[in-house]
């Protein structure tokens, strides 16, 4: 039976969390429609790498019922600034409409951090990392940590993208720092099942495997690594909603 934690869709409401007046850095549209967003990080405020964040435009009149969106951390909070990616899709949500208009300088809210799609305690145990998309999020902060405690853990990480892939220059940086990683681009449902098919059969239920990406993406390599005999216990799940 496939088994999913939603983390974005925990039950603490959005009142209850610590939260932070602060203001954008810049907004970048690096690649047809994916944004990278900096913020000005709060002096006072602390995250774990792979936790996520609600973010609210103050300044904006958002009509939708959810004022607050959910984005993960891509980086960490000694960088001193905070750092998010995200697409718009197609059709472009009225939240994302308002959030592509804010202006250098002028105020956000941040509530948080939430999660828990975070690194083990263990720590010699394999890591697998998949990413779908802008999925990639998380797992860019959970890596820039790894390679900053120049982490011997022996490191998997499978990135699939269509198109563009967030960060890739990031990531060959932060290899240097990792000598047992192995990072993986791939394009399309044929690589993915190929690679996952390799890992899990070289390293079965002794590693930890992390996931990330769409619902649909999420539920799809979830459910196609127990196939594959990984308990569910060893998969972590982190769904970013509303690309």
């Amino acid at each position: 039976m496939l088994y999913i934690t939603l983390w974005k869709e925990d039950d603490i409401m959005a009142e209850e969390l610590p939260s932070y007046k602060t203001e954008l850095i810049s907004i970048e549209n690096l690649e047809k429609d994916y944004y990278e967003i900096k913020i000005k990080k709060p002096s006072d405020m602390n995250w774990v790498a792979g936790q996520y964040m609600r973010l609210g435009l103050p300044t904006k009149e958002v009509t939708e019922k959810k004022k607050l969106r959910a984005l993960s951390f891509a980086s960490l909070p000694e960088d001193d600034v905070i750092l998010l990616g995200t697409r718009t899709g197609k059709e472009i949500s009225n939240f994302k409409q308002n959030l592509l208009t804010v202006q250098p300088g002028e105020e956000v809210e941040v509530k948080g951090p939430l999660g828990q799609f975070t690194l083990p305690e263990d720590g010699n145990q394999t890591l697998v990392f998949f990413a779908g998309g802008v999925g990639v999020t998380p797992i860019r902060a959970l890596l820039e940590k790894l390679a900053k405690d120049k982490s011997e853990r022996t490191i998997k990480f499978v990135y699939s993208s269509l198109d563009y892939y967030f960060y890739k220059e990031d990531f060959a940086e932060f290899k240097k720092s990792l000598p047992n990683a192995e990072f993986i681009f791939v394009r399309d449902e044929n690589d993915v099942d190929r690679e996952l098919t390799k890992l899990t059969s070289e390293l079965a239920n002794d590693a930890l495997y992390y996931v990330s990406s769409s619902e649909k993406i999420v539920e799809s390599v979830s459910q196609s690594l127990q196939d594959k005999g990984i308990d569910a216990e060893n998969i972590k799940h982190d769904i970013l909603y509303g690309y």
